[in-house]
């Protein structure tokens, strides 16, 4: 019986081949869009798993309230580590992770500046899942200047010799005996390392500071523990280590900070949660967002649910054609079972067959996804298991979206076939045009919700943030120079077509993190969190940072060191009127430090537009101080020959170091990476959306025409215009895209108006947003079905009439 089934589908395929290649093609289109969402999805959800106690391992972060400014950071003091180990039997090991930001490191006449040079304990091991290819011991690290490198380090710095026992050497000429060589760590990991070095190397790593949040501190919860009991417990413990020197610094004790609504705790963050569920300052990496996830579901569903809604549609229009093969089955004795079953079988088959296609499209389009989604997102995360899972799927849906014409063809009587044709044209009309409006609707979401996150996105690139963000290039690690810079910039300036150089420890969007300060004239519990940056004099004429009230550092004015310029936001926090001439004393567990306000700059973002301008000191740097960044304001034009002389200039003062350079408008554009990344999946998918929809309608068109042949002859004979006709066909096209912008547009304002609560700085849901996506798709929906409405319309009303 199965093999007659099979046999009668394929021939039925063959026969209607136009319906049977929209039908194939636009569900593999639709199960490809849906296996490739499930796949990132997956990736995104695997991240930190391979760690063989995952479920386990926590990380310490640090949350509260200052200014009333919220701020949380994945960082904890250097006693954090040791003192929840000594104190706590919960705790079965630690590990703490200092990220060294750029380090030179040199071996023979090789030299690089690498960025993934951690500090860590020698119990990082204990903690995460490291597969070891060379080691001397399982202490790899505990002798000081030890380290551990990846397998790709150890092959781009000694080829293909042996790497254990090798120097390599700092650009302070601290050397480095490398005794341990790792597999790179998996890509679904939240944070990557190609350096480890020891952490008893440095001598302040046993440092008592509570007060000083400077590292990521890790450790292995034992299993059966509590994490919020802990948590709580914890907090509760290390507030003796905390509290006095909290009192020391802002004058006041911890218990006294909490009653004025301020303070901060420690967390606990789960290992796995972090990828998706954190998005604090200063991570290892940038991370993703659960909401995405939640996103990308919901498009992998609708698309999916498109692509159904197609073989449905077609399959219940195209019923007219096979209605007497019904009558006649009946007839000879056919029971309504055996149809039903004949049916559901060509709609698993074409299911099947559609399978097979969208799984030589996901193969085919991975790489490109991958690029768009900037993860590395291939087919071998599908195993043997997942491939049957998939097979049953594609049944699945053959079964669900051919259930409905299935029962609906077998339930005709035969005497009535005969007599009428068909039956139940109302019916089915109004479910056919009920799923073409649910397909646009679904559409005209995608589409708007791409054109409001490309607006953001243009917008937070257009927008004003109060210095001038064009034509400037970032050289890093400059400090490495020393006394050098003053000549490296003098020379520079020598070129016409460099403007300006500044030196500074931070850019814009890079600032060096918050400290305690008061006014002098402040009773002493009153303190304040800034925002941080030093730089040199030239800082704000080479970002063009407009002064509010006094002026900036300068040279003619030595005393300058002991001197600061805030923002207004800080003006406002202070509360002062005439600021010039007070004194804001720097608190901290050292000497107390007094510096006068000598200016006031205008606002400007120094942070991501996902933040308010929060309140910013800028200081001076001492004669022998030098920050990590150079920036060179440069005229327009041939940028390459600037930059080559850059480069130029830096080897001759640098002594050897690699040059790093980026503009600006790449740091710029970096914050707004996963906001990037939505919008081209959110693009790509949108126009598969629309393009599977309108294939669908492409097969209703033809089929819809196709059976008013003659009524379109019979109109052309009693004189209807070639428009005329093109309209008729068309209208029910054009009230289904209208009843859908309605349905969308309230759906897709609500989306969007919750996605902009994510920035402090916003574009405006415009109304010609809508209307464009509305147009949009209706255009697109009369281009797909012109064609063959104009085809039919420009018909021989002569071989209409004779159409059988």
């Amino acid at each position: 019986m199965l093999k007659n089934y099979l046999k009668v589908a394929f021939r039925n395929i063959v026969r209607f081949k136009t319906y049977s290649f929209i039908n194939i093609f636009g569900l593999a289109l639709g199960i490809a869009c849906f296996i490739t969402i499930l796949l990132y999805i997956r990736s995104e959800l695997s991240y930190d798993r391979f760690n063989k106690n995952a479920d386990q391992i926590y990380r310490i972060y640090i949350s509260g309230k200052m200014n009333n400014s919220e701020f949380s950071f994945p960082l904890s003091p250097l006693p954090m580590g040791p003192a929840i180990k000594r104190d706590f039997p919960e705790i079965l090991s630690y590990t703490r992770i200092f990220n060294s930001g750029s380090t030179i490191l040199k071996y023979k006449d090789r030299r690089f500046s690498e960025k993934r040079f951690f500090i860590v304990d020698s119990s990082f091991f204990n903690v995460f899942t490291v597969q070891f290819l060379e080691s001397n011991s399982k202490n790899v690290l505990a002798v000081p200047n030890s380290i551990v490198i990846t397998k790709t380090m150890a092959k781009k710095y000694f080829g293909n010799d042996d790497a254990m026992g090798k120097i390599l050497e700092t650009d302070n000429n601290k050397e480095w005996k490398v005794t341990g060589v790792v597999e790179d760590f998996p890509e679904n990991s939240h944070f990557h390392f190609d350096f480890l070095a020891s952490i008893i190397s440095f001598e302040n790593t046993g440092s008592p500071n509570w007060v000083n949040n400077n590292c990521a501190t890790y450790f292995i919860l034992r299993r059966g523990t509590d994490a919020d009991k802990f948590q709580q417990k914890m907090n509760t413990d290390v507030l003796h280590y905390i509290g006095p020197q909290i009192k020391q610094v802002t004058g006041i004790s911890f218990e006294q900070m909490k009653k004025r609504g301020e303070g901060y705790g420690y967390f606990l963050q789960p290992l796995t949660s972090i990828h998706l569920h954190s998005h604090l300052d200063f991570e290892l990496e940038e991370n993703s967002d659960i909401s995405y996830i939640y996103i990308f579901s919901l498009v992998a569903a609708a698309i999916i649910l498109i692509a159904c809604i197609n073989f449905v549609n077609l399959s219940t229009a195209s019923s007219g054609k096979r209605i007497k093969e019904v009558g006649i089955r009946k007839t000879l004795g056919s029971e309504k079972s055996q149809l039903v079953r004949q049916f559901i079988t060509e709609a698993v088959l074409i299911s099947l067959l559609a399978f097979f296609l969208a799984a030589i499209l996901v193969e085919t389009l991975l790489p490109l996804f991958s690029q768009i989604s900037g993860r590395q997102i291939d087919i071998s995360f599908l195993n043997s298991y997942s491939i049957v899972i998939f097979i049953c799927f594609a049944c699945l849906i053959g079964i669900l979206a051919g259930s409905y014409p299935a029962f609906y063809l077998s339930s005709f009587q035969p005497i009535k076939i005969f007599k009428q044709g068909s039956g139940g044209k109302s019916k089915k009309h109004k479910i056919k045009s009920s799923l073409v409006v649910f397909q646009f609707a679904v559409s005209i979401i995608l589409f708007i919700c791409t054109l409001v996150i490309y607006n953001q996105l243009k917008f937070l690139q257009n927008k004003n943030l109060g210095f001038d963000k064009e034509n400037i290039v970032i050289i890093n690690k400059a400090d490495n120079m020393g006394n050098q810079i003053e000549s490296f910039r003098e020379e520079l300036l020598s070129n016409p077509r460099i403007i300006n150089i500044s030196n500074s420890a931070a850019i814009p969007v890079a600032p060096n993190g918050g400290h305690v300060y008061k006014l002098e004239s402040s009773p002493d519990n009153d303190i304040k969190v800034l925002s941080r940056i030093f730089c040199d004099h030239e800082f704000v004429d080479t970002y063009k940072i407009k002064m509010k009230k006094g002026r900036f550092f300068s040279r003619d004015h030595p005393s300058d060191t002991l001197s600061v310029v805030i923002n207004e936001a800080a003006l406002k926090l202070l509360n002062l009127k005439n600021p010039l001439g007070k004194r804001l004393i720097r608190l901290g567990t050292g000497l107390q430090q007094k510096f006068n306000i000598i200016g006031v700059t205008e606002n400007f973002n120094y942070e991501s537009l996902h933040e308010s301008i929060h309140p910013l000191i800028i200081h001076l740097f001492n004669s022998n101080q030098h920050g990590q960044y150079i920036s060179a304001r440069i005229a327009p034009g041939d940028y390459q020959a600037v930059i080559s002389y850059l480069n130029d200039k830096w080897v001759k003062y640098s002594a050897g170091q690699p040059f790093e350079y980026n503009f600006f408008n790449q740091n710029l554009a970096s914050l707004y990476n996963p906001e990037q990344r939505t919008s081209k999946i959110a693009a790509a998918f949108s126009i598969l959306a629309i393009l599977i929809a309108c294939l669908g309608l492409l097969g209703l068109v033809i089929f819809s025409t196709g059976q008013r042949t003659k009524e379109i002859g019979i109109r052309k004979v009693v004189g209807a215009s070639l428009t005329e006709i093109v309209i008729l066909l068309s209208k029910e096209l054009i009230r289904c895209v209208v009843l859908a912008n309605i349905i969308a547009w309230p759906i897709a304002y609500y989306i969007m108006n919750n996605w902009l609560k994510n920035f402090a700085y916003r574009t405006n849901l415009n109304w010609t947003v809508f209307v464009f996506a509305g147009s949009a798709a209706l255009i697109i929906a009369l281009a797909t079905v012109s064609f063959q409405t104009i085809k039919a319309a420009k018909a021989n009303p002569v071989k209409a009439l004779q159409y059988e």
